[in-house]
């Protein structure tokens, strides 16, 4: 069974092993870069120590690597200021990460979503929690703007920013991609299929790509990655009920 897949960097090596757990052939490549916001150390001060919040949120782990990186560049003390808080993690891999820095996590949803996030906070912001989020600049508004309207003071720091790759290396990727024929294709979130469209229609290679997205099985992570390739015409055969690689790939598994 052939897998491909569409993430960052520094996962695409984990995420090679994970398939080959499962005896999945895996291609995969990376469609952004995530740069670090260095302005974002003086958000989390006021964070901290001004808006004194007392629940601080990791949705990923490119979320807590680039925090750390951020912080410990800027000779702020992260790990002490979360000592005094409750930190929550969306997943065991964020959680891993965080428990690897010896940062303890109390809280975790049963989904790893932002449905499952609202129904974990939703009593805490009834009772005007103070929380913070450190993600993506990208990370959509939806849970922000619902737990605000709970009562929650909520504060979203963007430690981090995606930007498009665009080389003529990358392009051989997505013509080595159409050769490679897969039987599945995986999109982890909406932005990594936005850039994936965006690239493949810069190179002019939208047209043998969506045929190859009718041919193979598209599957998504998050009910909102499969909504927004569903607007784009993209029909999507698998959504993972649990949002991790490696629970859609054990979906995959057992078809």
């Amino acid at each position: 069974m052939k897998i491909a897949a569409f993430r960052p960097e520094n996962l695409i090596a984990r995420s090679g092993e994970i398939a080959a757990r499962y005896n999945f052939e895996f291609f995969g490549f990376p469609v952004f870069q995530l740069v670090p916001r260095k302005d974002a150390v003086e958000e989390l001060k006021n964070a901290f120590d001004v808006a004194n919040v007392d629940i601080v949120v990791f949705t990923s782990l490119n979320g807590v690597q680039n925090t750390l990186k951020i912080c410990e560049d800027a000779g702020f003390n992260l790990k002490g200021k979360l000592s005094s808080v409750e930190v929550c993690a969306i997943g065991p891999t964020t959680r891993a990460e965080l428990q690897k820095h010896g940062i303890k996590v109390s809280l975790m949803p049963e989904e790893y979503s932002a449905k499952g996030l609202m129904k974990l906070l939703a009593h805490r912001a009834a009772k005007a929690a103070k929380i913070a989020f450190l993600r993506s600049a990208a990370g959509g508004k939806q849970l922000i703007e619902s737990l605000r309207a709970k009562g929650a003071y909520v504060v979203d720091i963007a430690v981090y920013e995606p930007r498009i790759i665009e080389s003529e290396s990358l392009r051989a990727r997505f013509i080595e991609l159409i050769k490679y024929q897969p039987d599945y294709i995986i999109f982890t979130s909406s932005l990594t299929f936005k850039f994936f469209r965006e690239l493949a229609s810069r190179f002019h290679l939208w047209d043998d790509i969506a045929a190859l997205l009718r041919t193979a099985k598209v599957t998504a992570i998050g009910d909102l990655t499969a909504e927004t390739m569903a607007k784009a015409g993209i029909s999507v055969d698998i959504v993972a009920e649990r949002s991790t690689f490696e629970d859609i790939l054990r979906e995959i598994a057992m078809k």
